[in-house]
């Protein structure tokens, strides 16, 4: 059973290393370069995690933290961000009072063994949900 990852990030180099380390951890992959296209494909399919740029061309990512707390999603959203400590930090409290599943922000240049436990830990969490579902 694979778990799917929305990876959302602008920059094709980000988008290709986080998809790689992804699938590596068993995540099959989607990527979106801008708020548009994830925006479609959050509301046409579903998905076990989400990682996300804050900066997203003339946009920002808190977009996508607005429209998971519409939909009332509780999927694992990872921050990867070059902003400063105090911006990813804040993303987190703002997801917190969305009343979403934000996980630590990992910044950028992306520590590879950070992203890859982040990972594991959520298609653990997943299979683990997947697995007390299918039991019920």
């Amino acid at each position: 059973m694979h778990n799917e990852l929305l990876v959302i990030d602008d920059a094709d180099l980000h988008l290709s290393i986080l998809c790689k380390i992804a699938q590596q951890v068993g995540f099959t992959t989607t990527g979106a370069h801008s708020v548009a296209e994830a925006t479609e494909l959050l509301r046409e399919r579903t998905f076990d995690c989400v990682t996300l740029d804050l900066s997203l061309g003339d946009q920002s990512g808190i977009e996508i933290l607005k429209l998971l707390s519409e939909m009332k999603s509780r999927i694992p959203v990872i921050v990867i961000s070059a902003s400063g400590d105090e911006v990813r930090e804040e993303t987190v409290r703002i997801g917190n009072f969305l009343n979403l599943n934000v996980r630590v922000p990992i910044p950028k240049p992306i520590h590879l063994a950070a992203l890859r436990k982040a990972l594991t830990q959520v298609a653990v969490e997943t299979e683990r949900q997947k697995l007390a579902t299918v039991a019920d």
